[in-house]
């Protein structure tokens, strides 16, 4: 049990070790060769967030509060339930406000993009136009009080509805999904904190908060990546409800579910760091391989002594070229190539660990 309670200082040492972080989306020129280097001005860093508030649906499904749609949204619920229908409209017409500007966003997607990605947005904007009617017409009905409860907004607005709603994820900068990236191991040690008290409900519900954020980042993956997030997701709702069952014996499941999760989360990330830098948008490949580093220390953190050592110099080596793209230092080819290949070595051999069959694809620099 020892390394399961210093396992979430462990997380938020990591966490802070890497801040600052950068918030604003610039890239830096290409380098011409892998010996050549490419240098941009420093930007302002933001600070890592927790969600300040969480929606709860009758079927259990959690989602956090992060951007302005959700955030409204959550201020909907909450009005309901105070039986005040007309600050519930008021806000969930916000909503759609808000969520109408993310449409917006994915519809004007940077065409260097690669074509999944542009396929994809326009999917997500398409079913984002569809909701934000569905939910002004909500609005209406609140307004008119034909919907007084949340447990009328929950079937107006289904649990379908909701993918559709997280799929806004795909659109999100990076200023919204990097402060929370080390979220999910932050709840699956408070899981294991609880469980240790044999506080299982408790347990259960910091597991479902963790998937929630699979679930977000399931929502910006596309093929064998966003299968390998989607049944991570699905394991750990098997998790939290053999927990709220009491039928969770073994401390030793929770932690293969955990270091699932984490390799899943960092494999996404790391395939949308490449993504990121065949486009050259090289800060954001920098917050992914940053995020991915983190993701492959965590899982390895779940495997035991052996794991965390191997994945250690791994996530170093990506780390480091991770903050170089992301802060607009010197970087130069070769050494990110070297990033890139150490992360997927560090991933494979924790996939081989935990029985995965998911690996890291093969990386390009690019000429």
């Amino acid at each position: 049990m020892k390394h399961h309670q210093t396992l979430l200082a462990t997380a938020v040492v990591a966490v802070l070790a890497q801040l600052p972080i950068v918030a604003a989306a610039q890239t830096a020129k290409p380098v011409a060769t892998a010996a050549s280097a490419a240098v941009v001005p420093a930007k302002a860093p933001i600070t890592a967030k927790s969600p300040s508030d969480w929606i709860q649906y009758d079927d259990l499904t959690v989602t956090p509060v992060l951007d302005d749609v959700s955030s409204h949204l959550a201020a909907a619920r909450a009005a309901l339930d105070k039986k005040d229908n007309a600050k519930a409209s008021e806000a969930m017409q916000a909503a759609a406000r808000a969520l109408e500007a993310q449409g917006d966003r994915a519809a004007k997607l940077d065409h260097q993009r690669a074509a999944a990605d542009l396929k994809a947005a326009k999917e997500v904007h398409a079913k984002m136009v569809a909701l934000t009617k569905q939910l002004d017409a909500t609005a209406a009905q609140i307004k008119a009080g034909k919907l007084n409860s949340t447990a009328e907004l929950d079937k107006t607005i289904g649990k379908a509805q909701r993918a559709d709603l997280e799929r806004r994820w795909l659109v999100t900068d990076v200023t919204t999904w990097y402060p929370v990236a080390d979220e999910p191991q932050r709840h699956f040690g408070a899981a294991v904190e609880a469980y240790a008290k044999k506080d299982y409900k408790a347990a259960a519900a910091e597991v479902r908060k963790a998937a929630s954020y699979v679930r977000l980042e399931a929502a910006r993956a596309t093929g064998d990546v966003k299968k390998g997030l989607e049944t991570a997701n699905t394991d750990l709702q098997k998790t939290a409800a053999a927990l709220d069952r009491g039928a969770l014996k073994a401390e030793k499941d929770m932690d293969k579910a955990f270091a699932s999760a984490n390799h899943a989360l960092a494999l996404a990330h790391r395939a949308r760091a490449a993504q990121s830098w065949a486009r050259k948008a090289y800060d954001q490949a920098g917050y992914e391989l940053k995020a991915a580093a983190q993701g492959l220390e965590s899982g390895a953190a779940w495997t035991g002594a052996e794991a965390k050592a191997a994945a250690a110099t791994a996530a170093t080596d990506a780390r480091a070229i991770g903050d170089k793209l992301a802060s607009g230092g010197v970087w130069a080819k070769d050494e990110v190539a070297k990033g890139f290949e150490s992360l997927a070595n560090g991933l494979n051999k924790l996939g081989q660990s935990i029985g995965s069959t998911s690996k890291a694809s093969p990386f390009d620099a690019g000429a």
